[in-house]
């Protein structure tokens, strides 16, 4: 007898929401964004796709809950003393982040709506730290650009890196070079 599709019994399974996302998180660690499927989500919780859909709404829905948790914390403010190390320590953090999820960190550069309070806060963040180290107008956009996009390029060769052979260590030479050369 073939099993049985459609709604499973009830009671037979409680599912949470917190339960489809950390699969979910696995998944596309584990797989990159095309292994983040409702019918791949089902399988591995033992629920039907529908069940999936009703815990994490749509895929972008599911995606920025995701990212809401993947980078809590990213954009709490440093404490340290003066905006090139604020800088260091901003980017450092974000950078493990990424490091631990580039796949839920490339869907957000594939679609820029997914990146969520918390990262747009980190944003204004290293902004108000770069016009605070009195780097303005398109130098201060250059900056911005410059050090986001070295931190994501570390970030996806150390995660890719076998055996960790890049670690933040070696992040922050580079990035203190570039800090160095504000004026």
């Amino acid at each position: 007898m073939p099993p049985r599709t459609g709604r499973p019994p009830k009671g037979s399974r409680i599912l949470s929401k917190d339960d489809v996302l950390k699969k979910a998180l696995q998944l596309l660690d584990e797989g990159g964004s095309k292994a983040l499927t409702y019918k791949a989500l089902a399988e591995a919780l033992g629920v039907t796709p529908m069940a999936v859909a009703h815990h994490a709404g749509t895929r972008d829905e599911m995606i920025a809950s995701l990212v809401a948790i993947a980078f809590e914390g990213s954009d709490t403010p440093s404490k340290a003393a003066t905006p090139k190390l604020r800088l260091r320590e901003l980017l450092t953090r974000y950078c493990a982040q990424v490091t631990r999820h580039p796949e839920l960190a490339k869907c957000i550069l594939q679609n820029p709506a997914l990146i969520g309070p918390s990262l747009t806060r980190l944003t204004q963040l290293i902004e108000a730290e770069i016009a605070a180290a009195g780097v303005t107008g398109a130098e201060a956009r250059t900056l911005l650009c410059l050090l986001v996009d070295y931190t994501h390029g570390f970030a996806f060769a150390a995660a890719a890196a076998p055996g960790g052979a890049l670690s933040p260590d070696d992040f922050i030479p580079a990035l203190d070079w570039v800090l160095d050369r504000i004026e």
